[in-house]
Parts: structure tokens; sequence; C-alpha cells
């Protein structure tokens, strides 16, 4: 049975992750790049590590649509992948993110994909 996981993928020589629902679609992602695979799955480890002192914040993204982000120690380390129409919207996909996060498996590196 699927679930909810991390995959790593390499973009334009920038390597990222992104968590992925059991349905396969993308909840949210990396805020930023990585130099390497190494360095992305250190980040990865560092958010599931201190995802008890995490909060989500909600926030306007144009006139009508709002997004969320993770932080830790006020560094963001993960963003929603989509806009969300109501910010109750976007807190509750932030909360679900977080409970994923928390109950995701370790990182399977064979699951490194590359994008030309």
């Amino acid at each position: 049975m699927a679930a909810a996981r991390f995959q790593i993928f390499c973009l334009r020589g920038a390597v990222t992750w992104r968590f992925m629902s059991a349905n396969n679609r993308s909840l949210g992602r990396a805020v930023r790049g990585f130099a390497d695979v190494e360095a992305c799955l250190a980040a990865v480890r560092e958010l599931r590590a201190q995802l008890a002192c995490a909060t989500c914040v909600t926030m306007r993204d144009g006139p009508r649509h709002w997004v969320w982000r993770v932080r830790l120690a006020d560094v963001d380390k993960a963003v929603s992948s989509r806009r969300y129409e109501r910010r109750v919207q976007a807190a509750n996909s932030c909360s679900s993110f977080v409970e994923l996060v928390h109950d995701a498996g370790e990182i399977d590196v064979a699951q490194l994909v590359r994008f030309p």
C-alpha cells in the first residue's frame, strides 16, 4: 500500500525535496535547494527531528489566496505546494503535513528523481 513519503529530486543542478501524499500529490516542499543529495537528506532529517518544535504559519499569497510555511527557530523549512482560497484550509493542510511527516518512514535514497 502506498504511503506519504519524501521524494528527493534534482532539477537543473539543484537538489531539493518534496513531500508526496499516498495518492502522489505534492503536499509540501523545501523552501530552498541544496548543493547535493547529502545536504538535502540532512535537511529532511533535521526537519523530522525538530518537528515537535515547528510552527505552522499561514500567510496571504495575493489578494485571494493563502499558503502555509513550517518554521523552526524562525527559519522557514517547508512551504505548501499549492495555494488555498481560505486561511483555514491552509492551516488545516499545514497541520496535516506535519502529522504525515511525523508518521512517514525513512527516506529511500533510491527514490532520487532526476529531471532534465
